[in-house]
């Protein structure tokens, strides 16, 4: 422990009730996480030290808890934010639905003292068609408090520009640079003389995003040189450290993002230091499972889980209400998501299980002919394990709104070029450095998805910071993901003719990013040499009666059979 210490967590997406632990080493809950908190508080308390707790966005998308709601995230949103955190930010998944956002912006109109520690400086809402409604700040700028040891502590909370998303919804996303000419931030923030600048909110420390907090630093750093000044950062899921934001030298800043879906727990200390040093720093990014908690916090275990399951108790009681234990079928095997390199052909996939298994067997209409399934990496973000397939499993591996699946009728020489026209190349997996640890300096934090026995070597765009390699290793997150988008072809799709007509099939929400494509195609190719093809606008059906967000679930009930002697036969066997 430090002088002043800062737990982080972001990107949650609803996974409060945590990971099986069986399958992926992690398995702490959000009560797991609270009672680490707890436990830091009333240890570090008499010896003066701190401990604050902090969200940077994106509570929903991701789980029963959230997406069993209508709309998602109505009672969890308020369960999470009454949580002993002292500052929380929204992320673009509470702002880009019209219905969470009119809810969180009404929950926290209703409760001020949630209120006062949600922070979106630069965030408004404005009832969308409502003529004559005023745009209203969502949330709190900033907040200024003093801690139980009499430290004083500054937060400004901020949201990255994507109004264009949020716009529908009612959601106004001033540009984050404007906020440091505002009033409140030049009469009330830099006017504060805390001991300790906090700026957070859901933006990440990318080459894109980080100039943003680069301005809002120096902006800071005329009126305060030496002040300690803290990112805590979210929204691309990654663990990241920087430190000596704007170049500064002594550093007295430093920034963090911790990962996602309650996978990782950062942890942030300093002790105090004279103006004009480098501060004394700390950080962690923690694997988050009940084990590596209680072992940093030295706790005893019963009590420990005594505790967490009374933080517990609302969220359980949530999930019963929403019935998320609800037994649906099994699986023999473990389908991984984004957790390694994609291969199409692999059969353990869950991607490929869905376009490949699942979605022949349950979607197409009985008299349909052969097809080509348009899908992108974005419709699924979970992976599924082996063992009971329960109603929360199918919101975590499907969590958005279903979408039902469309068609129209074109040519075959077509309906096998759109993936390949609208194909960007995916993002790499992250790559290591190669430099072994030892087992020992390893310590509880590295395991589960995270790369084992390598150091992660920051590689910025910017080198105006440098990286946090010095306060030792923090595994990176290897993320595989599938290609933007990818087509599959039903059987006897490529006996075909070119010109033969076939159903494109493809999900709502990608048929406008679809259909000028097609358009091109028929125009470059398809009108010069198949005769009789239609020139005029593309005609969309519906295509079979089961949505997006039912094909695994569908398959997983319809294959999955009880035997005489009462053993169960899995879907997948």
């Amino acid at each position: 422990m430090h002088d002043v210490n800062f737990v982080h967590t972001s990107d949650i997406h609803s996974w409060y009730l945590g990971h099986n632990a069986n399958k992926t080493g992690w398995g702490a809950n959000i009560g797991d996480v609270v009672t680490f908190v707890d436990y830091l508080r009333k240890t570090g308390a008499p010896r003066g030290q701190d401990v604050i707790f902090i969200d940077t966005g994106d509570q929903t998308h991701g789980g029963g808890l959230s997406d069993a709601d209508k709309p998602e995230g109505t009672q969890a949103l308020l369960l999470h934010t009454s949580l002993p955190y002292d500052v929380l930010s929204p992320g673009n998944h509470e702002l880009e639905r019209e219905l969470v956002a009119r809810h969180l912006f009404e929950m926290l109109e209703s409760h001020p003292g949630i209120k006062e520690k949600y922070l979106a400086a630069n965030v408004f809402y404005k009832p969308p068609n409502e003529p004559g409604a005023e745009r209203r700040r969502l949330g709190t700028t900033h907040r200024t408090w003093s801690t139980e040891s009499g430290r004083k502590i500054t937060a400004i909370g901020v949201m990255f520009e994507n109004q264009n998303k949020t716009i529908n919804a009612g959601v106004y996303i001033d540009p984050v640079d404007t906020i440091v000419n505002q009033k409140w931030f030049t009469e009330q923030v830099l006017t504060s003389h805390p001991d300790v600048f906090l700026l957070v909110g859901h933006m990440s420390l990318s080459a894109k995003e980080r100039p943003k907090w680069r301005k809002i630093h120096e902006a800071i750093r005329k009126q305060h040189p030496h002040t300690p000044i803290f990112i805590f950062a979210g929204h691309t899921h990654q663990r990241e450290c920087i430190m000596g934001i704007n170049g500064e030298n002594p550093a007295r800043s430093l920034g963090i993002e911790s990962g996602r879906y309650l996978e990782t727990v950062g942890w942030v200390g300093y002790n105090l230091t004279a103006p004009g040093k480098t501060l004394e720093l700390s950080r962690m990014h923690i694997e988050a499972n009940r084990k590596n908690l209680i072992r940093l916090t030295g706790s005893i275990d019963s009590v420990f889980a005594h505790s967490s399951e009374n933080v517990m108790r609302p969220f359980h009681e949530l999930a019963r209400r929403f019935n998320l234990d609800k037994y649906i079928g099994c699986l023999k095997y473990d389908y991984p998501w984004d957790t390694q390199v994609y291969n199409q052909d692999d059969p353990l996939h869950a991607l490929n299980l869905y376009r490949n298994v699942a979605f022949p067997d349950v979607v197409p209409p009985k008299d349909s002919g052969p097809y080509a399934l348009l899908l992108n990496d974005g419709f699924m973000r979970g992976p599924l394990y082996g063992g009971a397939f329960t109603l929360n499993d199918k919101f975590v591996n499907t969590p958005y709104d279903s979408q039902p699946f469309l068609t129209t009728k074109i040519p075959k020489m077509v309906a096998e070029k759109v993936a390949g026209v609208l194909l960007k190349p995916s993002p790499n997996p992250v790559q290591s450095s190669g430099e072994a640890l030892s087992e020992d300096s390893q310590r509880p934090m590295v395991q589960g998805r995270y790369l084992r026995g390598v150091i992660a070597k920051d590689d910025r765009a910017a080198r105006e910071e440098s990286s946090c390699d010095a306060l030792g290793p923090s595994p990176p997150l290897l993320q595989a993901w599938p290609p933007q988008y990818g087509s599959t072809f039903s059987k006897g799709f490529h006996e075909l003719a070119d010109c033969d007509e076939v159903d494109f099939v493809t999900l709502e929400f990608l048929k406008d990013g679809a259909e000028p494509v097609i358009e091109k195609l028929m125009k470059e190719s398809a009108n010069q040499r198949c005769k009789g093809t239609s020139t005029g606008k593309l005609v969309w059906q519906p295509y079979g009666t089961t949505s997006s967000g039912d094909v695994i679930k569908n398959w997983v009930q319809k294959f999955t059979v009880t035997r005489t002697d009462g053993t169960t036969k899995c879907a997948d066997q």
